[in-house]
């Protein structure tokens, strides 16, 4: 049997005996993620948690999905990257992005979504992590390397042995862009800007997409023809203390090619945010609601 049907099997037993606790053992057991989500997306966070505790890293709270910031993104948190965490520390942070509801056709986006982010400990180089990274997603998760590929600029070029050590095939499976382009661009598939902060200064990433689709076309053009899934971008920068950020509902449809709901996934933000603020909730939940 191999590795991945074994994960995918794991997964699934592991699912159906969550299914069987009572309520008083998983009261006994909360949930580590801190969220009232589906039980295969907890499940699959759980498994991260136990990954990257494995690895050293120690596991916090994630930030409010309201911010308070009716000037960005209708109030709403748009990634990971305002979160104050440090060196060594990893979370599970719920977003939502105002300006996917023009997309909400597309199945891999969603109105709440995760990121599983990974800030590099001391001394880690941006070689560790992302060795570290695909270790996880090869060899724990399950995902096969000939239907990887990722987008950059020449300055991941140093990274290169990194791919060949996992298996890879740099001269097939990586895509570079124009570093100008990137760097106009800053959505973290070459260059990373943070969208809410215009004085933010970009840093180089790499970013990760999986073939969700067998008949997809070859990733020799950007964005990536229909039938790839980005599923995470990795900084390549040194002075940059963000190792690595996961999209996990992504990383769930590339392991099993099921993703939650538009619609279910927009009752999960309503109950977050009127959780939170019940009084006075942000302009993005009517945004949504409209959408």
């Amino acid at each position: 049997m191999g590795k991945k049907r074994r994960t995918i099997l794991k997964a699934g037993a592991a699912v159906a005996a969550a299914a069987l606790l009572p309520m008083k053992a998983l009261a006994r057991n909360p949930r580590r993620d801190g969220l009232s989500l589906d039980l295969p997306t907890h499940m699959l966070h759980e498994s991260m948690i136990d990954f990257f505790e494995g690895k050293g890293f120690t596991l916090v709270d994630h930030q409010p999905l309201v911010t308070g910031n009716e000037g960005f993104n209708g109030g709403l948190r748009y990634d990971d990257t305002e979160t104050e965490t440090l060196r060594g520390q990893m979370a599970v942070q719920p977003c939502a992005r105002i300006e996917d509801i023009e997309n909400k056709d597309d199945r891999a986006v969603l109105p709440l979504f995760h990121i599983f982010y990974v800030r590099s400990s001391e001394g880690m180089t941006p070689a560790d992590s992302l060795s570290m990274l695909l270790e996880y997603l090869v060899n724990d998760a399950g995902l096969a390397r000939g239907r990887f590929a990722f987008v950059t600029t020449r300055e991941f070029e140093g990274l290169l042995p990194v791919l060949e050590k996992h298996g890879f095939d740099p001269e097939n499976q990586v895509h570079y862009r124009d570093t100008d382009e990137a760097l106009a661009a800053g959505d973290g598939s070459g260059y990373f800007r943070y969208p809410g902060n215009p004085d933010a200064t970009p840093f180089p990433t790499v970013g990760l997409y999986y073939k969700t689709r067998i008949d997809a076309a070859a990733p020799d053009t950007y964005p990536l023809p229909p039938g790839w899934t980005e599923i995470g971008e990795a900084s390549i920068d040194d002075s940059v203390s963000l190792g690595f950020g996961l999209g996990t509902e992504r990383v769930g449809y590339a392991q099993s090619g099921e993703i939650p709901g538009w619609r279910e996934r927009l009752f999960l933000l309503y109950e977050q945010v009127d959780r939170h603020s019940p009084d006075n909730p942000p302009s993005g939940r009517e945004l949504f609601s409209k959408g």
